[in-house]
């Protein structure tokens, strides 16, 4: 079962802009080119060491089909960090950002948590590109939040970067004590059982 005072970070977005891959690489798997759609939630559990301490957090998958939807709506309740995910060569991702920033909204209220964009899919822009970065820029800076121009195939080290940067600001800002985990300190998939809520499961 999860632990509940574990930080909750959960990827919202349409179906096919990678989140899963995502997910993937920031606890150091590898990249699949062919992965099937996602088709309720599941997580994966990692920590992070900030001023000498070691934070624990749950990176929890979300199905992005709108037959779906509604499954979602139980795990991103307590979610302290959201990625809104769309790919940049997929202009109909984009278009839905500001559907799942209210969607996110209308369930946890305000405060309390933070939001961030992420555009992935980066290797594909020279020939597939057809969001452009001012567009990305004037989308974040509507909604008040950090943005990131990533690719799960190619930049890896760049998303997990980003990732490190918000859950460090997420435990200065909100209680770090009620997150410290234990001390010591490995990346990798979780070896959690099933939490028994449906739908609910261990990635990876």
């Amino acid at each position: 079962m999860a632990d509940d005072k574990a930080i909750k970070v959960i990827l919202l977005g349409e179906s096919g802009v990678g989140k899963t891959n995502l997910i993937r690489v920031s606890i150091g798997k590898e990249f699949e080119v062919n992965t099937n759609s996602t088709l309720s939630s599941s997580y994966c559990e990692a920590q992070i060491k900030v001023d000498k301490n070691y934070y624990l957090y749950y990176l929890w998958d979300t199905a992005g089909q709108e037959k779906y939807r509604s499954l979602n709506q139980l795990f991103i309740k307590d979610s302290k960090i959201i990625l809104i995910v769309f790919a940049i060569n997929n202009r109909e991702s984009f278009e839905q950002v500001g559907f799942w920033y209210q969607y996110a909204k209308d369930i946890l209220g305000e405060g309390g948590y933070m939001v961030a964009l992420v555009g992935n899919k980066s290797d594909l822009y020279e020939e597939d590109n057809v969001v452009k970065d001012e567009e990305i820029e004037k989308k974040a800076q509507e909604l008040k939040i950090p943005c990131k121009v990533t690719s799960a195939a190619s930049d890896s080290a760049g998303f997990k970067a980003f990732l490190s940067q918000l859950l460090e600001k997420y435990i200065r800002e909100y209680h770090p004590e009620e997150y410290r985990g234990s001390t010591s300190f490995q990346i990798g998939p979780s070896d959690a059982k099933k939490n028994g809520e449906k739908g609910k499961k261990k990635c990876c």
